[in-house]
């Protein structure tokens, strides 16, 4: 059977980056066992959520809580800016540090990382020398870097990102694909397959909506997201386009929306698993 991996949002609850603390109202304890319980073998958590772990029973009391129950792969964010100069990018470098000990100490696959706002600037030589140093600052923790070109932002997927990834050869660094921002660049699957192969690729999530975006931009991407396989993405199109390259990792599921937020934590935990098994299953995944 394919793993799974639960994403941050997809057990955090009702949370809404942006309007509301990112630290779920879950306690950590109760997410892990929901999460083991509903049949993943990964899980991830959002840094307002290891900031507190930290600050409570610590990053290795929550290491050997996930291992315990049987999960094997952790996956934390959520690092921007990381080429910006000025207030972002001070913002950027106290989430970077966090970021960097939780993974070392929870023993992180990766760290999830973004591609700047619309309109942010992208001056070759800064990204190359910035996502270098970011690389190697993985590597030192023991860790990867898994970027994730979101769609709108300041770095386009194959005009920045992945010529940036395959330039810099490092195992430390990596692409994340999700095809909501696939989607809503209007980037078919099967290019990806052009210009990637797997040890390039870091991390897989599967997610879908409507066709049509609905509201701006950070609405349609936390409030409006289905279930895999219940909106119009196609998803076992972009499972196919994936496993041509070779892929064969966990499938993390990231769902948010005004629906899931209100759910009872094992049920939305449950009907993102069934959705995602149901399009592995669609695409011919065993």
């Amino acid at each position: 059977m394919p793993t799974l991996l639960a994403t941050c949002w997809t057990s955090a609850g009702n949370v809404r980056p942006g309007l509301t603390p990112d630290e779920s109202p879950f306690a950590i304890a109760d997410r892990v066992a929901a999460v083991a319980a509903a049949g993943y073998t990964g899980i991830g958590f959002e840094l307002a959520d290891l900031d507190a772990a930290r600050d409570t029973i610590g990053f290795a009391a929550l290491q050997t809580m996930v291992s315990d129950a049987g999960l094997s792969r952790i996956e934390v964010e959520y690092l921007n800016d990381w080429w910006i100069d000025g207030p972002r990018r001070e913002a950027s470098n106290a989430r970077r540090t966090r970021l960097l000990e939780a993974a070392a100490v929870l023993g992180a696959h990766h760290i999830k990382v973004g591609t700047g706002a619309p309109g942010d600037t992208r001056d070759p030589e800064i990204l190359r020398r910035e996502f270098a140093q970011l690389a190697s600052d993985a590597a030192a923790a023991g860790t990867r870097i898994a970027l994730e070109p979101g769609a709108g932002s300041g770095l386009r997927l194959i005009e920045d990102a992945i010529p940036l990834v395959l330039e810099l050869a490092s195992p430390a660094a990596g692409i994340l694909l999700d095809p909501w921002h696939l989607y809503r660049d209007g980037i078919p699957y099967d290019r990806v397959v052009e210009m990637l192969s797997a040890s390039s690729l870091v991390a897989v999530e599967l997610s879908d909506a409507p066709a049509a975006a609905v509201g701006t931009f950070f609405d349609d991407t936390f409030d409006n997201r289905l279930v895999p396989g219940e909106g119009d993405f196609d998803v076992p199109a972009f499972i196919r386009a994936v496993t041509a390259m070779g892929y064969q990792g966990p499938w993390g599921i990231e769902l948010m929306s005004t629906r899931t937020r209100t759910l009872p934590l094992d049920v939305a935990l449950a009907e993102a698993a069934a959705g995602a098994r149901a399009c592995l299953a669609a695409a011919g995944v065993a």
